[in-house]
């Protein structure tokens, strides 16, 4: 599938999704027929899975998903890696002294992809951050969960997803100002009002 018919397809998919999530199941039960290799013809056929509640279906449609992205290591720009960690650590060291003490030593991680135990947990495998753990606010408090809060942004699923620098550094931004905001307790609709969806 060239560019323009995976755009084509993607965004017919995704009004399939929405308006009749058992014909967009179908849809990519036939891609997968045909290019049982393709992980985006399993990432579709997950997200079907997903639309329609089958929650152990999904999982395994992700699963496949995973392991198929980490063949393809490939990635459209060069020295991402190194381009990420900057760009993480460039984030964190414009955001506002008090929000970074606030930080503290909250772990923030750069990893290449969710863990299969995550995905088990039905995360998505292309997530390109996570949160994990006690907020701000629940740290702040006398009952203290007992757990490691962490940041994460996935190396590879960014990469994958951009081809040009720029386009990459702006995403890495927006998903670190995301978690950031997950961790001072915004919930989803407050980091979309604010540009971080």
């Amino acid at each position: 599938m060239d560019d323009e018919s995976a755009a084509d397809f993607e965004e017919e998919f995704e009004r399939l999704l929405d308006e009749d999530p058992r014909a967009a199941l179908e849809e990519a039960r036939a891609w997968v027929a045909d290019e049982p290799q393709v992980a985006d013809a399993h990432y579709a056929l997950g997200l079907a899975y997903e639309a329609l509640g089958q929650e152990r279906d999904k999982v395994r449609s992700f699963l496949h998903v995973l392991e198929l992205d980490a063949r393809d290591d490939d990635a459209p720009i060069r020295d991402y890696q190194r381009i990420i960690v900057e760009e993480v650590e460039a984030t964190l060291s414009l955001l506002p002294a008090e929000f970074r003490e606030r930080l503290g030593s909250i772990a923030i991680l750069v990893e290449l992809r969710p863990t299969p135990d995550l995905i088990e947990d039905g995360f998505d495998p292309r997530l390109l951050g996570l949160f994990d753990g006690a907020t701000s606010a629940e740290l702040a408090s006398a009952d203290t969960p007992a757990t490691v809060t962490r940041i994460v942004i996935y190396s590879h699923n960014h990469a994958s997803a951009f081809e040009d620098e720029a386009s990459l550094r702006e995403e890495v931004r927006v998903t670190v100002l995301h978690e950031v905001g997950h961790f001072f307790g915004l919930d989803e609709d407050e980091l979309d009002d604010l540009g971080l969806g």
